[in-house]
């Protein structure tokens, strides 16, 4: 036998067996929880919180926008959009919704109750490969291009006010409660960009892990999941320095907050993780069965998933919970 071959066996060998040994040393408590899907249009990737406790899920596979009722668990509306929507975000103050196409270059503008395309635009030389988020209190709506900019969008007409060139591919953002930072997290460069939202330039950069993917904020805690790197990040964006890494199951990407826990959808380990932000550790996991994909906390504290694998929303509960 060739000896790289070998060499690659071997290493193969250990790669598995150190993987292993990672998941049997993870002592977190398997979390309780009572479970209901509901069957959605195919491909479920995004997740948002709509109009009247409503949910809004972008269906790829099947060209849809679906609006779910997650107290009824059904679907109260199905609309054929534009194939493949993507990433959705909620304008509740215009009382409208964004759906970007990524492989189309457009936006629907969409009114949020009832949901009804309003007008599709184009987003012209703008990339629309990852996400966006709403600046709170500015009016403007954010969009990361996944390719090295952020751009700073006029509401509803969607014109680009400021173009913010971060380096390699930007994946997510989340804001400051009064909108003057925005925190993106920078996947090719293993950091998360810390930005002026007033004058539209980078204050600090904080390495992270690798493969930083989604980011929320709880008080001035910006917490990060590090795809590549299997663990979480804890970013101070006061001192401007990560305060802690905490290690997770495999692949983390979305993540939801819900008072003081952290949950994260670890793609490739079936399982949510429950992260206490004030302790920095792990409390307990729950059990999916599926890839847990974008999540939303539920007013009553349930988790609303995306699972792609079932072309289904499931609604997770957990019965015990250290806040």
């Amino acid at each position: 036998m060739h000896s790289g071959v070998k060499l690659f066996r071997a290493w193969l060998g250990v790669a598995c067996l150190l993987v292993l040994a990672g998941c049997a040393s993870d002592k977190s408590p398997v979390l309780p929880v009572q479970s209901a899907g509901v069957a959605v249009g195919k491909g479920p990737g995004c997740i948002i919180a709509g109009a009247a406790g409503t949910l809004l899920v972008s269906c790829s596979g099947g060209g849809t926008i679906d609006v779910v009722d997650p107290v009824k668990m059904k679907v109260q509306q199905s609309l054929t959009v534009r194939s493949k929507p993507g990433f959705l975000v909620h304008d509740a103050s215009n009382q409208i919704v964004y759906c970007m196409y990524p492989q189309e270059s457009v936006f629907s503008i969409l009114s949020a109750a009832p949901l009804k395309i309003e007008k599709n635009l184009s987003s012209g030389s703008l990339s629309l490969a990852s996400s966006a988020a709403m600046r709170p209190g500015h009016n403007e709506l954010w969009v990361c291009d996944g390719v090295g900019a952020v751009c700073a969008l006029t509401a509803k007409q969607l014109m680009i006010k400021t173009k913010i060139s971060l380096g390699r591919y930007p994946q997510h953002i989340a804001f400051s409660i009064d909108g003057n930072l925005a925190l993106v997290t920078l996947k090719g460069e293993n950091a998360l960009s810390i930005v002026d939202a007033q004058t539209g330039t980078e204050v600090a950069r904080v390495p992270v892990g690798i493969y930083p993917r989604d980011v929320v904020l709880f008080g001035n805690t910006a917490c990060v999941s590090n795809y590549g790197s299997h663990d979480i990040s804890l970013v101070d964006i006061i001192k401007r320095k990560e305060s802690a890494r905490i290690k997770v199951r495999r692949q983390p990407n979305s993540l939801a907050l819900q008072g003081q826990t952290l949950w994260v959808a670890c793609e490739d380990s079936y399982r949510l993780v429950a992260i206490n932000v004030v302790q920095a550790q792990v409390i307990g996991t729950v059990k999916t069965g599926f890839f847990p994909g974008s999540m939303q906390v539920l007013p009553n504290g349930a988790l609303a998933v995306c699972d792609t694998q079932h072309d289904q929303v499931v609604v997770l509960t957990p019965q015990t919970l250290t806040q």
